[in-house]
């Protein structure tokens, strides 16, 4: 009922169906992804809060960095070592058998990457929320999968997705890797943000007036995610009253409802991102 309101075709923040905007801060963090793909930087790390958009500049770096010639392999959160080497052997076309060894796992990793070189592929295996969930026993495997292949060519590019505070210090054990950052959005990317999100889903009229915008990057921290949540709310609030356009009252009436304190200690009533394979 609420797209219809306001012409949506869909739900303008949903998902993969959700386009990429072109913004100052992604666009380097996007720029340096793809460059450091194509140039087969080993150890790459791409570093944010929790709801920047890690899993948005690193689908659109693996779009924009598609080639015959490479291989990418997608994981999210692997749980433990048995997991995150069993994905990566299968969508390397070499499964595990029905009761791995560590001796075996190795070894099925090591042959599909020595394959994959021998067929003139390089490798990308990027593994997002690699510490969420990350057990210590696969922090050795980690780091061991960033030495496979040492001189081989084209060569294997390994990209962790942390989620980690923008002020928060780098692990000694990962000096010289390369640290891709994202940035919270400014008052003017919100605007921006918006209203590319919602042309996309059949709505290029403004919707949100000034103070609005102002009041949801005030509201929102300037976390893409948590922009997208009040935005929805607020397209909600004002199609159930019949209002043409969202005023500040109406994104400040949700975000009072929505949160009682500071948005960072809110994050568990933000939407779940979606995996880059869903």
């Amino acid at each position: 009922m609420w797209r219809g309101h306001w012409g949506l075709t869909r739900d303008p923040f949903a998902g993969r169906d959700s386009p990429y905007v072109s913004l100052p801060s992604h666009d380097e963090a996007l720029h340096r992804l793809v460059h450091s793909i194509e140039h087969a930087e080993r150890r790459i790390v791409v570093r944010a809060e929790a709801g920047l958009g890690k899993t948005t500049v690193l689908r659109a770096a693996v779009a924009a960095a598609r080639s015959p010639r490479r291989r990418f392999v997608l994981i999210r959160a692997p749980a433990d070592r048995t997991q995150f080497l069993g994905q990566l052997a299968a969508q390397l076309g070499h499964p595990l058998g029905l009761e791995p060894s560590p001796i075996g796992l190795w070894g099925r990793v090591a042959r599909a990457l020595r394959v994959a070189a021998l067929e003139g592929f390089q490798v990308v295996v990027a593994i997002e929320d690699c510490e969420e969930r990350l057990d210590a026993g696969l922090r050795p495997d980690l780091e061991a999968l960033g030495h496979l292949g040492l001189g081989a060519e084209p060569g294997l590019s390994v990209i962790r997705v942390t989620r980690t505070p923008w002020d928060a210090q780098p692990d000694p054990a990962e000096a010289w890797t390369l640290a891709i950052r994202l940035q919270r959005l400014t008052r003017s990317e919100v605007e921006v943000y918006l209203a590319a999100k919602l042309a996309a889903a059949g709505c290029a009229e403004p919707v949100f007036t000034p103070r609005a915008l102002t009041r949801l990057h005030a509201r929102s921290a300037g976390v893409p995610r948590g922009i997208e949540r009040l935005a929805r709310l607020s397209l909600m609030a004002a199609a159930a009253r019949g209002l043409e356009v969202i005023a500040p009252e109406i994104v400040e009436g949700v975000a009072s409802e929505c949160w009682a304190g500071p948005i960072a200690a809110c994050e568990a009533n933000w939407p779940a991102r979606p995996a880059l394979g869903d």
